[in-house]
This record gives C-alpha cells, structure tokens and sequence, in this order.
C-alpha cells in the first residue's frame, strides 16, 4: 500500500470530475462476496475508489448485505469512465489482500449502464498482518469528515448547473443542425454555456482553496515537491493522483 490515502484526487476531484466532457451519469451495481469467518465485531462493509477519493469509511458506499457472507451496493459514477477501487472494513488496516496475505493490484472497471460486477475478497488484512505504514501524508478523520462534507456540499451546489450544460449543448446541436442555423441562437447558447461552466470551475477552484486550508505543511510540501518534477506537457493531475492513490508499492 503506497503511503498516501486519496489527497491529490480529492484536491483534484471537482476539476477532474466535472470536466467539458461531464454530461451523463449511470449506476454500476457492485456486488462480493467475503470469507466465511465472521467479520470484527461492528464491522461493515465499505468500498473505496476513485468514485469516492478513496474514502475507507464514507457512509455513502457502505455495502448492504444480501444473503450468507454477499453484499451488493449501486453506485453513481459518470458514463465511460475507469475506475479503480478495493473493500475494506472501514480501513486501510482491514482492506481486502491476497490469500498468501501479500497487498493486491487496485480493482478496476470501466463503467456503463447496466454494469453488474461480482467480485470475491479472500482475506483480509488484520492487525497482525497490517505493516508499519508512513502516515506523513495521509488525512486524518477529522480532515476525512471535513472533506466529505464539502464534497456533498459542492455536488450538491454544481449539479444542477451540470445539467444546465448538457441540456444547453443539446439545444446547440439542434440549431447546429438545422436547415438554417440561427447565429443569434448559437451566440445565445454559447453565452449560457460560458456562464455555467465560469460558475463550475469557480467552485472547483474554490473547493481547492478550501482544501488548502485543511491540510498540514508536510502535505502541501509533498504536493510542491511532485509539481516540481513535473513537465508542462505532463498529465499533472494523473501523476499527482496516483502519487496519493492507494495503489500498490
């Protein structure tokens, strides 16, 4: 497990998310299956993945248990996209891990409508096997809740202005493609079109500001050291992401 728990796709989430090429959302439906032993006493299941900044314990992607060890829960994820995500009980100490008890690849998936998934987890890291792990720049809950809060906040705020866009373009494309396209019409929709997404990268970069003020120095330095050693030409937000990402060594 790398060193980091989801900052730098959280701090890029709303930029990365909520892009020119947003438009449709679908449900993936993610079912598994876990060992027989009885999980640890309180134990729920949760996913986390790329689809919620790797949040272990969002309250939003709690597993709902459907028969003898099976849980199923439909997620929101946005149409063609790919994915990547784990089960844990709540925490990086208890993720899924092979059966030899070696840490496993991210799962991966990319989503369209309909999708079903069926996965098996064969064990799960324990106490006893969860190795030391450098948690410098890994988010505390108290920085976790706080996140989660502003993203429910800001996704609440940008998704109607979402819609806005999707439903504007469709207009564009119509008056695009009629027999006489009206000028006035296309500048009309182009204005309504700037607006919105004037208004949604402007939360964004607000939500990133807000982030900012959440997070230690140690992680901020840790973010200029990785921006440093990148090119202009380099997809920044990729590197970064997996920078923080909780994939393997």
């Amino acid at each position: 497990m790398k060193r980091s728990s989801g900052l730098l796709s959280f701090l890029f989430f709303f930029v990365l998310n909520f892009n020119l090429s947003l438009g449709q959302t679908t449900s993936v439906k993610l079912e598994v299956r876990i060992p027989s032993e009885s999980l640890a006493k309180d134990s729920s299941i949760f996913l986390a993945g790329s689809f919620n900044c790797w949040n272990t314990h969002d309250s939003m992607y709690i597993m709902q248990k459907t028969g003898d060890n099976l849980y199923s829960l439909d997620i929101p994820v946005f149409d063609g996209k790919k994915y990547e995500y784990k089960y844990t009980q709540g925490d990086w100490s208890s993720v899924e891990i092979s059966s030899d008890g070696s840490d496993i690849e991210n799962r991966q998936m990319i989503s369209h409508n309909g999708l079903a998934i069926t996965d098996t987890v064969l064990k799960w890291k324990s106490a006893q096997t969860a190795k030391q792990k450098d948690t410098t720049f890994m988010f505390s809950k108290e920085q976790l809740d706080e996140l989660s809060k502003l993203k429910d906040e800001m996704g609440k705020k940008m998704e109607g202005r979402i819609n806005n866009i999707g439903g504007v373009l469709k207009k564009a494309l119509v008056n695009m493609l009629s027999d006489k396209p009206s000028m006035k019409l296309r500048k009309k929709y182009n204005k309504e079109i700037a607006g919105n997404l004037n208004y949604v990268l402007t939360m964004a970069v607000d939500a990133l500001w807000k982030i900012s003020t959440m997070i230690t120095p140690e992680q901020k330095k840790a973010i200029l050291t990785e921006l440093s050693k990148l090119g202009l030409s380099e997809d920044i937000f990729g590197q970064l992401g997996k920078m923080f990402s909780p994939s393997q060594k």
